[in-house]
């Protein structure tokens, strides 16, 4: 893979991981495109089950999907490699359906009679889960395409069926001793995501990308975790550390804000079950900060 290509994924990936997508709708397909592609044409768009018409199947080896809403009518056709199954993971080197060769998979997205004659294209499946039947009934994932070759403009594409997301991502301000001034994506292509709590706090590790990342969340005494926003660094308000366990600690918060925009629990033992939440950290006096988006299941 060249140092283009993969500058050109991580672009793509951060435009995708960008889309904040409706909680009520059971499928969603989100795209955003780079200024070039004659596919997306540089544009960005977010469909859901409750405003387009769609259509879903798939099984082990292949997805098929269609998006219709005024003037867009999208068609997606994915392939697993030959003789594979898709499973959590990354497929890379994805080939045009018409002109695959060996064992790659494939990729085709086309939109209103636009596509590419041969492509370049990724899949990245975050969550996938299977019926009795084999058919796939639900899943999250990212797909790359690029037309014609390697470096082209990139189409990326975010389909959500049936799943809620699993995701960290965070941008570093340049001091920002935990963050290291870095901005980074996970998801649940190459992380793993581990929930504790209840009412009086949360505990969430993320790990991947040869990090492990620790959330941790108490609200103030007296007080329980629900949606709202407080400061953070303060005697009186919840206390809020986001860091790792070696290397990147926080030693004290200087400053900052943490939103819970959802929780959820078990009705039965109280159990924390899923949180989304936003968050600003000034860490140890520094002048910037570490700005970060936390979903378990939300």
């Amino acid at each position: 893979m060249t140092k283009t290509f993969r500058r050109c994924t991580a672009i793509a990936l951060a435009f995708a991981g960008l889309f904040a997508v409706s909680a009520q709708a059971e499928t969603v397909f989100s795209t955003t495109s780079q200024d070039g592609d004659p596919v997306g044409l540089g544009q960005s768009a977010v469909f859901t089950d409750t405003d387009s018409a769609m259509t879903f199947e798939g099984d082990a080896h292949s997805i098929r999907m269609t998006v219709a809403r005024d003037d867009d009518h999208w068609y997606v056709s994915l392939g697993a490699p030959t003789q594979r199954r898709f499973e959590v993971g990354r497929y890379y080197h994805a080939e045009h359906p018409t002109l695959r060769t060996g064992r790659a998979p494939f990729v085709y997205m086309a939109n209103t009679g636009r596509r590419c004659n041969d492509l370049w294209g990724e899949i990245h499946i975050q969550q996938v889960e299977y019926d009795r039947q084999g058919r796939i009934a639900a899943l999250e994932a990212t797909v790359l395409q690029r037309c014609d070759n390697a470096t082209a403009p990139v189409l990326a594409a975010v389909i959500r069926h049936n799943v809620a997301p699993y995701s960290l991502k965070f941008v570093s301000g340049g001091d920002d001793p935990v963050g290291l001034g870095q901005q980074k994506t996970y998801l649940g292509d190459t992380s793993t995501f581990a929930l504790n709590g209840d009412t009086g706090y949360m505990h969430l590790t993320v790990s991947g990308q040869r990090d492990v990342w620790r959330i941790d969340l108490m609200p103030s005494p007296g007080t329980a975790i629900q949606p709202g926003t407080w400061p953070i660094g303060t005697t009186t308000g919840p206390m809020f550390m986001f860091d790792r366990p070696t290397g990147g600690r926080c030693s004290w918060i200087s400053g900052g804000q943490v939103e819970v925009k959802g929780v959820r629990y078990d009705s039965l033992d109280g159990r924390m079950t899923g949180i989304h939440l936003e968050f600003q950290q000034f860490c140890d006096g520094a002048d910037k900060p570490l700005t970060g988006t936390v979903r378990y299941g939300m």
